[in-house]
């Protein structure tokens, strides 16, 4: 939609219409942040309310991480002009990310009525039901939007998450290997070469070949499927890891004959492959293929005996470590995440002696200063991830949220209970307690409209039921 700057007099006119032009470029080049401070002054000094405006600003309010902000702004939208197909699109792509699902399937039922044949519209219907669960109607209208717009990649990976989290793996996998098309989320490394990309051992058996299979996405991605890399190995391949650094000295512990890429090392392969490819090249084509084997990952010696004594003063109590929030960007974050402070039951049972995992920043999620004797911080001293396997190797348990520790804990075997927001990733699957990608997790899921502290109560119930049965 287009700027009106009609009743503007002619030199304010030229500097807005100057501005215009700079938060349109900015825009168009996904500088965010700058986009949203241009149109910060569109809006609020200059006062333009016209629906590019409107919309515009929402959008890079929301891509900005200013979720509240943006509905507010899309709301706006849509009370001017009902039927503003792109603003009910764009709103029901951020209100699931603020818990609200129907309202999100409410707006994408609107765009869809305004405009039946439209696939941002169709695609967004698939998104709404996907983050309501109601896989099998995403699966319809994501497929539908397919058949309006051929390759449109969203719609495309919205495909392959509902068949992934349905159990679908092998279709699942095909259609995610379109990622790499959405280049707005996700980019090669530096040193991808499209001749060097490994295809799978049928076409390109791997013995006597040296292949760096880099990662590409979170931590607990690269935590989840570095089980993989072992199955290169079997297959003859020397394998180089392109690993988040704090990752590397555990990588290379773990996987006994695997070289991290650091920087001071140079990349001289054979072959490359994107981490989460290998599913689909290793043939996980149903959940029973899934390399479920644990641990995969283990402490170094040395860290462990360091975090043994560190520790050793609570040897006598039941040692629970908890991670409340995720990195405060993740687009899910805003469901996966509880309050620290729902947590304070947990700090306060006989006989257990908490812990705390969160490393990364938790905004307003750590909306509470426990004691510190009641929850014990020691990730300060964390230098890498050697450290944070080396702790969690001496705890009872682990109670986390959707993040890497899950993974982490699932990774080194240790047993973890992990709060799933309603519209759990993928990798979690649907209805199930148990996960097939990790043996030791327990899966504490909230259902639509259920309270977190109603989730949390029942984690609590659960380990005071396993300290009564002396379960250890």
């Amino acid at each position: 939609p287009g700027h009106d700057l009609s009743g503007v007099d002619a030199a304010r006119g030229a500097v807005l219409a100057a501005y215009v032009q700079l938060a349109g470029l900015l825009l168009a080049g996904r500088r965010y942040p700058q986009a949203a401070r241009a149109y910060a002054f569109l809006y609020g000094n200059a006062g333009l309310r016209d629906r590019a405006t409107l919309l515009h600003s929402a959008f890079c309010l929301e891509h900005t991480g200013a979720l509240d902000a943006a509905v507010a702004r899309y709301r706006e939208a849509i009370a001017q002009e009902p039927d503003f197909l792109e603003a009910h699109i764009d709103l029901a792509g951020v209100l699931w990310r603020v818990s609200d699902f129907e309202g999100a399937l409410a707006h994408a039922r609107r765009a869809v009525a305004l405009a039946p044949d439209h696939p941002y519209a169709v695609r967004i219907l698939g998104t709404a039901l996907l983050h309501l669960n109601r896989l099998d109607e995403a699966e319809t209208q994501l497929r539908r939007a397919l058949q309006l717009l051929p390759g449109f990649v969203l719609a495309e990976l919205d495909l392959a998450l509902v068949l992934l989290a349905g159990g679908r793996l092998r279709e699942g996998w095909r259609w995610y290997a379109q990622r790499w098309r959405e280049t707005a989320q996700l980019q090669r490394p530096s040193f991808y070469d499209p001749a060097r990309e490994w295809q799978g051992p049928q076409l390109q058996p791997l013995a006597g070949r040296r292949i760096a299979v880099y990662a590409e996405q979170g931590l607990g991605d690269t935590l989840q499927f570095l089980r993989y890399v072992p199955l290169l190995q079997q297959q003859g391949a020397t394998v180089v890891c392109v690993v988040q650094p704090e990752l590397a000295a555990l990588v290379e512990h773990s996987l006994p004959g695997v070289q991290c890429q650091g920087p001071q090392r140079e990349l001289e392969v054979d072959l490359h492959v994107a981490l989460l490819s290998l599913p689909l090249h290793l043939g996980t084509d149903t959940l029973a293929d899934i390399p479920a084997s644990v641990p995969y990952l283990r402490a170094p010696e040395a860290a462990a005996l360091r975090w043994r004594e560190r520790l050793a003063p609570w040897r006598d109590q039941f040692k629970v470590g908890i991670a409340w929030s995720g990195f405060l960007g993740q687009i899910n974050n805003r469901n996966r995440a509880v309050t620290l402070g729902l947590l304070q039951p947990l700090l306060e049972m006989a006989g257990v002696q908490c812990f705390s995992l969160q490393k990364a920043a938790a905004g307003r999620f750590s909306d509470a200063l426990p004691d510190a004797s009641k929850l014990v911080d020691f990730t300060g001293s964390w230098e890498d991830f050697c450290d944070s396997a080396a702790m969690l190797e001496q705890l009872h348990l682990v109670i986390t949220v959707d993040t890497a520790i899950a993974h982490l804990a699932g990774a080194l075997g240790r047993p973890a209970w992990v709060m799933l927001a309603p519209n759990a990733d993928w990798r979690w699957l649907l209805q199930r307690e148990d996960s097939p990608w990790y043996p030791s997790l327990r899966l504490f899921r909230r259902g639509f409209g259920e309270a977190r502290e109603a989730q949390v109560g029942r984690v609590v119930q659960a380990l005071r039921s396993r300290l009564a049965q002396g379960v250890a």
